[in-house]
């Protein structure tokens, strides 16, 4: 076992042991091999070192999805900062990278499920793009859409919030709550998005009607323009929920995220009020749920990994127990089906 700084990290190495936040949370578990998405997550908790297994890395290719979240990240980014700055959007790129994301969603939807969620505060308006499109062409998938559907859905996805680009920074990047004014301000953002994809060449008025529609509510009381029910996009409907979802799974500057079980129970809340009930259902089975391989924390103090989704409650995993926050070590790992336990549930994610 030998210390090494986290900025010499290497993907493949193995770690030796657990590596802990301040107030005591488990970050990263003991023989986890080193992924590049971990070592932003070391930087980012500002952990120094941590301790690897000595000897030879673990063979680890970079996963093909990583890849592509990570090129979709980069281009919109790119695209939001340049019309930021008075340019042309890029509609190649950004429909280059939504293709790469429908076509991995269509041979295998769950790929994304453990990238999404991965954010800081500077990035969030991108990652949080890119978690929208990836979410509401699972969704998508679900529904039954062509992959021509498919493509157009990712592509109002990910140019939803569009708009903001000319929402000023003052209000945009507020931290605190927003006065009735600012907050007039920002509703804007629907209406410049609209504008901007209706006059860039190559997007469709039902691209438009996503950035324009996406903060409609299903009884009336969304702007701009209070549609309400059928009267909203089918796709702005998909988007809307996609939308609340991921700002709730999120941290934010003013509050910490919810888990998805949480989030999934605001969404079935607010059902045929804020949102398409029979799309919600829909969302919910297919995306709030934990993926296979997330680490957990549970009321117990149990720390144990996904191993499956259960099919009728997808909010409430198989759990393989393979670590104690606190008290003797697991020598034997167990499973638990949090289904047929209901007193236990979970109360964090570590990874």
């Amino acid at each position: 076992m030998i210390k090494v700084p986290v900025s010499e990290l290497k993907p493949g190495m193995k770690l030796a042991k657990d590596v802990h936040l301040e107030d005591g949370r488990i970050l990263l578990l003991s023989g986890f091999a080193v992924k590049q998405r971990y070592i932003r997550k070391l930087e980012l908790f500002n952990i120094e070192h941590v301790y690897i297994e000595e000897g030879e890395a673990v063979p680890l290719e970079e996963l093909r999805e990583e890849k592509v979240y990570a090129e979709a990240f980069n281009t919109i980014k790119h695209v939001l900062s340049s019309v930021r700055e008075g340019k042309e959007l890029d509609v190649h790129a950004v429909k280059e990278t939504v293709s790469d994301i429908v076509q991995r969603v269509i041979n295998n939807e769950s790929v994304f499920m453990q990238l999404t969620g991965i954010r800081d505060i500077d990035n969030y308006t991108f990652l949080h793009s890119v978690d929208v499109c990836i979410y509401s062409v699972v969704t998508g998938k679900n529904l039954g859409l062509s992959k021509t559907d498919l493509t157009e859905l990712g592509i109002g996805a990910i140019l939803h919030d569009i708009g903001k680009c000319k929402i000023p920074l003052e209000v945009l990047m507020k931290p605190g709550r927003l006065t009735e004014d600012e907050f007039h301000v920002m509703k804007l953002h629907t209406i410049y998005g609209h504008e901007i994809i209706s006059n860039t060449p190559g997007l469709n008025k039902r691209v438009a009607n996503i950035a324009c529609q996406h903060h409609e509510k299903w009884d009336g009381t969304g702007y701009p323009v209070g549609l309400s029910n059928y009267q909203i996009d089918k796709f702005a409907r998909i988007v809307t929920i996609a939308d609340i979802y991921d700002a709730l799974t999120a941290d934010r500057v003013y509050k910490k995220k919810d888990l998805p079980h949480e989030a999934a129970e605001y969404l079935m809340c607010y059902s045929s009020v804020l949102v398409d009930p029979e799309i919600t259902k829909l969302f919910i089975k297919n995306i709030a749920f934990y993926p296979a391989g997330s680490i957990v924390l549970l009321n117990t103090g149990e720390i144990g990994s996904v191993i499956e989704a259960n099919k009728h409650v997808s909010i409430r995993p198989k759990i393989r127990v393979i670590a104690r926050k606190e008290g003797p070590p697991v020598f034997e790992p167990y499973e638990l089906d949090l289904v047929k336990n209901p007193s236990i549930f979970i109360i964090d994610i570590l990874g």
